[in-house]
């Protein structure tokens, strides 16, 4: 009765049709507490691309995240960052209380409705029974859940309470908007974990779930590389369709929880990689296989000295070849190419959408990245990308020219293993080096190879090799890896920074050996500016996939794949201004032009990309610009030189010296492939006396060019050649540059074909002049 009237002149009573939790952040912090958690916060970064997918759940349902483990510091951590991001941020932690990160007034609000619930039920509230987070989730409260909580299953157990998911499934039953689970992690260092445990994890917690601790110190040691990352969200109402209307709900819980945690557990592979044996772990696995001791033992003939010997020899061949993975080399050596890329290029172009693909598709299988070869720095671009995007470093194979100290050393810490160049009748070495690629794939672990095998000299795509994509399919076939997702991809520079020695080489000098004493002398291009680099990334796709379409012998699955990843690098090489204008100056204006005529073959090329949806550089979509700026680029360079009218009243004349033609035959090589079919088609037309020339000996010219070209073009062989001769002269008809004949139904050239034709046969004039 005292303790009624108390209640009644606090006004406490007010509170029973309202009761506050102390689950809920969804207040404006003061300005110490905002000026503080921005500090804290604001370099944490998350995952781009699903930016809008979660604006468009919010609009549509109501958002769940799904976090592992319970934690404090995480649910600040995506609170105020979705916040600031403007992204639909949780209020509400099921059954984690922020007591101590709310306002005063809300603690005093929690207090008052929770006693004036227990004087008059004889208990606390509860959020499930009172509808407090029936309510929310029903109107579209963005809210946080935890899958693995074992204070929250006690108290479940002890008070017969629903578990979240369990209770979100009876929700949505109820409910017609649908409700989106989405799981999601934070990590705070981005060193892959290990199978072997340490007397800090023992007392700290795990990485994996760390204690509070051991996550504080991580928080405020790598806060600056913090990455909050999303898994695949699961809409609980499509899901309800798809199950048996008797089927109950805590098994589709258990279920859902199940899958919930392979999506985190598989977005954190994606980012640290594979749970990491030491160096030598893979050793003994791959010392100690079977086929291994097999063929020591078939060498050393019975002989013990010998056994030891050759025991001994595969040791140093796996000490040769392997990486030793060190992330405190791959982030120390992030930091340098961050200074050398501001130094000497004017920035790296990265095709986000698809490396977004690439980021889908890391859940499904292994990573195998195909990039296209051109430099030495290749492979630090591509893992240079990887790595600004959270996504995990490949091991990288390369060749042992590059394992001269101290470089071989820094190469493999960062994850490259060295391969030779020929091993042929080294029977050990080739099993040692299979096991070893076998062992990396059956850990998860990414790869990266150039399916070119060296550096292309000449700019364009040399023809693919087999070799190593042989090891590959031989791991898959023994069961080392239940898929392998194939990722090519292509890498564009508007200047290699080997040109020099590149053009020397084809110039008939020998090829210089890389030593140290070449890195040094290397020093003077950090002086000289090389332009952008573009990255772009083809579709990836599936092994299993590919051959379940094909029924060939393994040799012939072999060469047709290598032709289909040299075909999709192809595909991606990005059209850039430097690469276009070379072309076009090679093409028809070989002996010097004036600016008009140029920005008129430029036109005429860029029609012809347009129409076939080439990929262009964005600096194309106005042209004149991009001639005009690559032209004042190339007599920077000293590539193009130019005349000026005395009287300065006539056009400038440009020209391009003899020597330097080289240069821009290596640019123009680059996109070369995409003209190639227009080319032989156009020679064709304008070769021979025929008035018209019939289809069927345009046909025969083709066939021709491309069987003389087999080992210099990589053609798409399921493509047939008068499908392609038809496509091309239809290319043609539309413009302009020919008409068929009603007579004898051949084609005819017209005045304007006589003047374009010429620019598309040129492109293949260097490659006939060299054949002939």
């Amino acid at each position: 009765m005292i303790l009624n009237i108390y209640l009644e002149l606090r006004g406490m009573h007010a509170f029973r049709g309202k009761i506050f939790y102390p689950y809920v952040i969804d207040h404006k912090p003061r300005f110490f507490l905002s000026w503080l958690l921005y500090r804290l916060f604001k370099r944490v970064s998350l995952d781009e691309n699903m930016k809008e997918e979660l604006k468009q759940m919010y609009r549509q349902g109501t958002v769940v995240y799904a976090a592992k483990y319970r934690g404090y510091l995480d649910y600040l951590l995506y609170h105020f960052n979705f916040r600031r991001a403007r992204l639909p941020y949780p209020k509400i932690a099921f059954d984690l209380n922020m007591t101590l990160f709310v306002p005063l007034t809300h603690i005093v609000n929690v207090l008052t409705s929770h006693l004036s619930f227990f004087v008059r039920n004889g208990r606390l509230p509860s959020p499930y029974q009172t509808g407090f987070y029936k309510n929310a989730i029903q109107q579209g409260t963005t809210s946080l859940i935890f899958l693995v909580d074992p204070k929250g299953f006690a108290k479940q157990f002890v008070r017969s309470e629903k578990d979240h998911l369990e209770f979100l499934l009876e929700t949505q039953k109820e409910m017609d908007r649908p409700i989106f689970v989405v799981p999601q992690l934070v990590l705070y260092k981005m060193t892959p974990e290990k199978d072997y445990s340490n007397l800090g994890s023992l007392l700290f917690g795990f990485k994996d779930n760390p204690g509070t601790i051991r996550k504080t110190v991580l928080f405020f040691r790598h806060n600056r590389r913090a990455f909050i990352d999303f898994g695949q969200p699961l809409d609980l109402k499509a899901y309800l369709r798809s199950q048996s209307s008797s089927r109950p709900l805590h098994e589709m819980a258990a279920e859902i929880r199940q899958t919930l945690i392979e999506s985190i557990d598989m977005q954190k592979r994606v980012i640290l990689g594979p749970i990491m044996k030491s160096k030598h772990q893979i050793k003994q696995v791959v010392l100690m296989d079977k086929r291994i001791t097999k063929e020591i033992e078939k060498a050393a003939h019975g002989n013990d000295k010998s056994l030891r010997q050759l025991k001994k020899k595969a040791g140093r061949y796996f000490d040769e070849i392997a990486a030793d993975y060190n992330m405190t080399y791959i982030q120390s050596f992030l930091v340098a190419l961050n200074w050398f890329w501001k130094k000497i290029f004017e920035g790296v172009d990265v095709d986000m959408a698809g490396l977004a693909k690439v980021r889908e598709w890391a859940r499904k299988g292994t990573l195998i990245y195909v990039p296209s070869h051109k430099s030495h720095i290749d492979y630090l671009i591509l893992n240079y990308v990887l790595l600004s995007n959270h996504l995990h470093v490949p091991r990288v194979a390369a060749g042992t020219n590059l394992a001269f100290w101290p470089m071989g050393h820094i190469f493999r810490q960062c994850g490259a293993f060295f391969i030779r160049r020929s091993f042929k009748g080294e029977k050990l070495y080739s099993e040692v080096l299979s096991r070893y690629i076998k062992a990396l794939l059956e850990e998860g672990h990414p790869i990266q190879f150039f399916i070119e095998g060296g550096r292309s000299r000449n700019g364009k795509l040399t023809l693919p090799k087999t070799g190593f994509l042989s090891i590959l399919l031989n791991a898959h076939r023994e069961g080392f890896c239940k898929d392998l997702i194939f990722v090519p991809a292509s890498i564009i520079y508007d200047r290699i920074m080997e040109e020099k020695s590149y053009l020397k080489e084809i110039g008939g000098d020998p090829k210089e050996r890389e030593n140290f004493r070449q890195m040094i002398r290397a020093r003077r291009l950090l002086k000289r500016r090389y332009g952008k680099i573009y990255v772009r990334f083809h579709d990836p796709f599936s092994l299993n996939e590919y051959l379940s379409q094909t029924d060939l012998p393994v040799k012939g699955i072999r060469r047709n794949l290598a032709s289909h990843l040299g075909q999709s690098i192809n595909a991606i090489s990005l059209v850039t201004p430097l690469s276009l204008i070379a072309t076009a100056i090679l093409a028809n204006h070989r002996r010097g032009f004036h600016l008009s005529e140029l920005a008129e073959t430029t036109d005429i090329l860029l029609r012809f990309l347009t129409r076939y949806e080439i990929p262009l550089a964005a600096t194309l979509s106005d042209p004149s610009k991009a001639v005009k700026e690559t032209l004042s680029l190339l007599i920077n360079w000293k590539v193009i030189d130019f005349l000026e009218d005395a009287e300065g009243e006539g056009e400038i004349f440009y020209y391009v010296d003899e020597e330097k033609k080289l240069e821009l035959e290596y640019h123009k090589n680059s996109i070369i492939h995409f003209f190639i079919p227009h080319s032989f088609v156009a020679i064709s037309l304008l070769s021979g006396s025929e008035e018209a020339k019939s289809p069927e000996s345009i046909i025969a010219d083709y066939a021709f060019l491309k069987n003389l070209f087999k080992n210099e073009f990589i053609f798409d062989d399921n493509e047939g050649i008068q499908e392609k001769v038809i496509s091309v002269i239809e290319y043609f008809h539309d413009s302009a540059f020919l008409f068929q004949s009603e007579e004898n139904g051949g084609y005819k050239i017209t005045k304007l074909g006589f003047d374009n034709l010429p620019i598309w046969a040129a492109l293949a004039k260097t490659f006939l002049e060299s054949y002939w």
